[in-house]
Order: C-alpha cells, then structure tokens, then sequence
C-alpha cells in the first residue's frame, strides 16, 4: 500500500525533483515537550540524526510557546522542513505552514503516530532515514470541525475521555496502564450506551444511540493483524470524510469491539456503521462537547460543523527505495 500510495503521488503531481529535495539540507524544528523528547533527550535525538545521514542546515528545539515564531521564520526558506512532535503539534503546525503554502515532513514524537503510520514510518529511525534519502511534495486532504483543522480524526464520546484518563494517570506503570485504559473504555461504553447522536450527511439524517463517534479525513483500512495500526489510512488524497459510530448494547458486545480494535478487523464488527461524505453535522443532547482532535483535547459548541478540506496541507513524503 506504501508504494501505490506515492505511485499515486507521483503521477497526479509535478513534485519537485527527487534528487534536488535529497540534496538541500533539512531545517528541523521539534517540540521540546513532546513526550518522546523529555524520554530520550536532546542529545539522543541529535545523535539518531547524525547517524541517520540526514544533511541538517539547523535543529531546533523549541519550546510550545516558541513554535509558532519558528514556523514563522522556517516558513520563509527555500529549504525543506522537517517538523517533531505528536499529532496534536504537527495539526498546531499544519494550520500555520498550510496559510503560508509551506510543505512540512513529519518526525513521529507522540503517541500514537497516527500521521507518520499513515506514511509508513513507525519509529523516529525509520522517519530519519527515509527522509534522508529526500522527499516529494505533495498536498494531502485535512479535516475541519467548527473551523479547527485535523490532519487525522476527530471524535467525541469515549476518545477525548479516555484521553483525559490517560494523562490523568501518565505517571502510573504502563503494563498497568493498558488494562486500566480498557476497562475504563469498556465502563464508558455501557455507561453511556444510550447517548443520542443525531448526524447529517448531505442531506440525510442519521439518528444513533452510540458512546462514541470518529470522522477521519479519509476511511480507515481494514486491519486484520494485531502488528498493523488500527487507525490507519491508505489513502490521504481520497476527497472523503468517514463517520464511524459504534452501537453496542451489551457489556458482551462492548467487549467483542474493543478487542477487535486491539487485534484487527474492528471495521467488520456488526455494530460498527461507516458513513462517507464531504460535509457532516452532528448534533448531541449537549450545548458543548468535548472534543478529541487529532488527540488534542477540547471543548467545543453543537452542532459540530464538519467539512473536507480537500488537498489542503502541503506535506513532504520521505522517498524510499524501489
């Protein structure tokens, strides 16, 4: 899939030649909070640069309060960007580099990756040296919901509070962790099993009883191995928006779709619906909700607006060879 996908890049654009992106020096901006940062440390991180290969003009480390003047500044040359950080910092940058029509790659530092799986690139290691052997510019489809940019999905119910759980407990041990998370998730399920939804696509309405909905920019593959990404997309110039809205009723049936999200093939559980489309609605019981974006946290007021923004993040694809 990670060939037909820059197959299909490489056809539908003029990018700029592969050997002159290899040959300029990448500038590389990384959030210095990113958690994979405070883990390995600055001098770990510049050493797995060195030893990729990678022709570096500057590395910067910046703080999240100093990205945006660094955007800024990167934005005006003529060198390529390199951008570290999880979903959240990379969706933050996309909004800037994409008003200013500057192409960006992407160093995984989060955690979960989302983007950076979508690109086959599933370690930092793996980013650095398919980026050191260059890179195509290409225009990737974003997301929308009431006017905050996502790169990858956007979701309401358990996502956003499991992700509240998660960093509520951040400090605890991470074997314990994964079996507090699926409970947690599997307790929220049956507890709000009832919640009403109520979702426009195109014209059509679309009523649920679900504990929790994602749209992504772009259908999810079907997965059937425990190794792939449950979350991954093999397409991102596809021109679509997926709903997903998982109806489970009983504590069994919670029980089979978390597991399927675990081990693969989640898309065929018969209380899973997939809708497409290009501009949804979606009401709740609540004047707000909270909102995940691109696993960032927040509150936002209903309806929730959601619109394709078709090719509209200029992105840089690491080259790999035949």
């Amino acid at each position: 899939m990670e060939r037909e996908l820059h197959a299909r890049i490489v056809f539908l654009h003029s990018s700029r030649h592969i050997n002159d992106m290899a040959a300029k020096a990448y500038n590389i901006l990384i959030n210095g909070k990113a958690g994979t940062v405070l883990n390995l440390g600055h001098d770990s991180i510049t050493a797995a640069i060195e030893a990729s290969g990678m022709a570096v003009n500057e590395l910067l480390f910046a703080e999240p309060e100093e990205m945006e003047a660094a955007l800024n500044r990167f934005a005006q040359s003529s060198d390529p960007l390199l951008v570290g950080g999880g979903d959240g910092t990379l969706r933050s940058c996309a909004e800037t580099l994409s008003r200013k029509n500057k192409a960006f790659g992407i160093l995984p530092f989060g955690t979960m990756n989302l983007l950076a799986h979508d690109l086959g690139m599933n370690t930092l290691d793996e980013a650095l040296k398919a980026y050191a052997k260059g890179a195509l510019e290409t225009r990737v489809d974003a997301g929308e919901i009431n006017e905050e940019l996502f790169l990858c999905c956007a979701s309401i119910g358990v996502m956003p509070e499991a992700s509240v759980f998660r960093e509520e407990h951040r400090t605890n041990n991470f074997l314990l962790m994964v079996p507090y998370l699926f409970w947690f998730v599997a307790d929220y399920f049956e507890r709000r099993k009832n919640a009403r939804i109520v979702l426009q696509n195109g014209k059509r309405l679309h009523r649920f009883r679900s504990p929790a909905v994602v749209i992504s920019a772009n259908r999810y593959a079907d997965t059937t191995r425990i190794d792939e990404s449950n979350f991954k997309r093999n397409d991102l110039q596809g021109g679509e928006l997926a709903a997903y809205i998982a109806s489970t009723r009983t504590r069994v049936s919670h029980l089979r779709f978390l597991t399927r999200l675990l081990v693969g093939n989640w898309k065929s559980d018969p209380d899973l619906t997939e809708l497409t489309g290009t501009q949804m609605t979606l009401w709740t019981r609540h004047r707000k909700e909270k909102v995940s974006v691109d696993g960032e946290v927040t509150d936002l007021k209903t309806p929730l607006v959601i619109k394709l923004k078709a090719r509209y993040v200029p992105l840089l694809i690491p080259l790999r060879e035949a």
